[in-house]
C-alpha cells in the first residue's frame, strides 16, 4: 500500500483525468501518481458526482453560522 501524500486541487483533477481516460483504472492512476488506490477511488466518486469543486479541501474551512 502506498502511503498517503498531500496533493494539491489541480493535482487532485489531474489524476481524477488520468483515471477516467483510462478506463476508470484507478490502480493504474494510484501507482503512476503515487497516492492510494482507495484514494483515487474517492476522487473519481466525488468528481462524477460534483465535478471539480467537489475536490477541493475543505479541512480546516469553518461551517457558515446558521442564523
Amino acid at each position: 500500500m502506498t502511503k498517503g501524500r498531500s496533493t494539491t486541487w489541480q493535482e487532485r483533477i489531474d489524476i481524477v483525468l488520468y483515471c477516467l481516460a483510462n478506463q476508470h483504472d484507478c490502480q493504474k492512476a494510484a501507482k503512476e501518481h503515487k497516492v492510494s488506490y482507495q484514494q483515487v477511488y474517492q476522487w473519481v466518486k466525488k468528481f462524477e458526482d460534483g465535478g471539480e469543486d467537489a475536490l477541493q479541501d475543505g479541512w480546516g474551512k469553518k461551517k457558515a453560522l446558521r442564523n
